[in-house]
């Protein structure tokens, strides 16, 4: 069984519409760099999981540059986060 590796970010958010707009900026971000996180959204909780598949699942400079971005995002939006 081959391991995988992620880099995952667990949000919880004030409102909906906070975790929705957060989210949204980082599909800005993710279609920019081409590279795209599994997301979990339940409510005001959102879940993020960075691995490179074609890489094994395994992480990655692609991730690592995604990981940047998302967060200057969380500082950006940092009132918004509970």
């Amino acid at each position: 069984m081959a391991m995988e590796e992620y880099l995952v970010y667990r949000l919880k958010f004030k409102s909906f519409s906070h975790a929705a707009e957060f989210l949204k900026r980082v599909a800005e971000v993710a279609d920019r760099l081409g590279h795209h996180p599994d997301v979990e959204l339940k409510y005001v909780n959102l879940t993020l999981r960075l691995t490179t598949n074609d890489a094994g699942n395994k992480i990655t400079e692609k991730d690592r540059r995604l990981a940047e971005e998302i967060e200057k995002i969380i500082a950006e939006m940092r009132d918004y986060i509970a």
